[in-house]
């Protein structure tokens, strides 16, 4: 908790505990977002070599990873779900400590603002600034007016959001510099987390998860065979017409379009990094559920008597997707998207429909009876797909 803000002298009061790790003294303080500033020398009039560790600021790697954690700092901020506390550490060096006193577990810390250095949470410092309405123009802080004009909710939530603030410091006052960038070079090249590509998909796909199980509701999915969430494909003998998979696969690519990234680290990360966000999947939902109302219907009779069509193929609901993004980028109406929805459900997707034979995607087995994939791959062939949907609807008849 923070006691009082000078302009060079801070006085801080925090946990400390009995025993120290390593040498120097660890001070736990809360402290609101919008006074963090005042707590340490940010990146102005730094020591030569802080100053080139902290100008690395400003490549796009660690700008891509600031716009991530905004993003996700800003979900948590009005969502109700829980959320990781926002985390830094200070280290004190050179200070003169006139003040400092212990009162059982409470240690109260008086330092110079300028003797003192960020040195883990770097990123999230950031972040929080630019949700503060503020924009990093290396070595200065400047607000950014775009921000601060409007009516910005994020803002307001996390004004008062605490931090917890770690300050690390020595009795004595000897940290200097080459201990300030030792403990900035350990935090920071730390690999320490549990490593698990499945936990990761998980969590990346939580959000998306839970929309298409809204969509399954609001499309009634369960009266015409159902969704099923264990399945990755829908075979023959499988009483549902799609699975969990394939619906995941169809939302990205509506949402995202060519800009969409599949690995099995993440699920709904784009191009630019970006991820996914409630705010994107509210946009678009109208719009799926018009299309796939319609194509739904018009492909009843063919999804309930023929089980071995395309119309069960996940490259071809993500096909559909990219149809999705497409006339929304167009600026299509929902009518229209129920027009398209309908055209769409109306072709014929045996497998050996003659139709296939005008898309490129498509070429006949060695057979010569059905058809497949012409393509180098999953990717070329949805877009093959897409592009060959969106011909036929410019026609306006199969």
């Amino acid at each position: 908790m923070e006691k009082q803000l000078l302009s060079s002298d801070v006085q801080v009061l925090g946990l400390s505990a009995d025993h120290s790790y390593g040498i120097g003294t660890s001070l736990l303080c809360f402290i609101p977002a919008t006074e963090i500033k005042n707590y340490f020398s940010a990146f102005e009039e730094l020591p030569e070599e802080i100053d080139a560790v902290f100008s690395e600021l400003l490549n796009s790697t660690n700008q891509k990873r600031i716009k991530k954690l905004e993003q996700e700092i800003a979900d948590f901020s009005y969502s109700d779900q829980l959320a990781p506390p926002l985390s830094i550490t200070i280290a004190v060096g050179h200070a003169d400590l006139p003040a400092s006193e212990r009162k059982g577990p409470l240690y109260s810390l008086n330092y110079c603002r300028k003797n003192a250095f960020l040195v883990d949470g770097i990123l999230t410092y950031c972040a929080i600034m630019n949700l503060l309405g503020y924009k990093l123009q290396y070595p200065h802080f400047v607000t950014n007016q775009e921000l601060t004009k409007a009516d910005n909710i994020t803002m307001k939530n996390i004004i008062n959001q605490p931090l917890i603030v770690t300050v690390v410091f020595n009795d004595d006052g000897n940290l200097d510099q080459k201990d300030i960038l030792n403990l900035c070079k350990t935090f920071n090249q730390r690999s320490l987390q549990f490593h698990s590509v499945s936990l990761s998909r998980i969590a990346s796909e939580s959000l998306v998860k839970d929309f298409i199980h809204q969509l399954a509701e609001e499309l009634k999915l369960d009266k015409i065979g159902g969704m099923s969430t264990k399945a990755t494909r829908v075979t023959k003998s499988d009483p549902f017409i799609t699975t969990e998979s394939t619906m995941l696969h169809m939302v990205v690519a509506a949402v995202a379009g060519n800009k969409l990234r599949m690995s099995t680290k993440v699920m709904g990360e784009l191009s630019d990094g970006s991820l996914i966000d409630q705010t994107r999947l509210d946009s678009i939902k109208p719009a799926i559920i018009t299309f796939f109302s319609a194509w739904l219907s018009s492909c009843q009779h063919q999804l309930k008597y023929n089980r071995d069509g395309f119309h069960y193929s996940t490259q071809i609901w993500q096909a559909l997707g990219l149809v999705i993004n497409h006339l929304i980028s167009n600026q299509c109406s929902l009518e229209e998207l129920e027009r398209v929805g309908h055209l769409l459900g109306q072709l014929n997707y045996s497998r050996d429909a003659e139709h296939w034979q005008h898309c490129p995607a498509m070429k006949l087995d060695i057979r010569g009876y059905q058809y497949k994939n012409a393509t180098s791959g999953g990717r070329t062939f949805r877009e093959g797909l897409a592009r060959y949907f969106i011909e036929l609807v410019s026609k306006m008849s199969f």
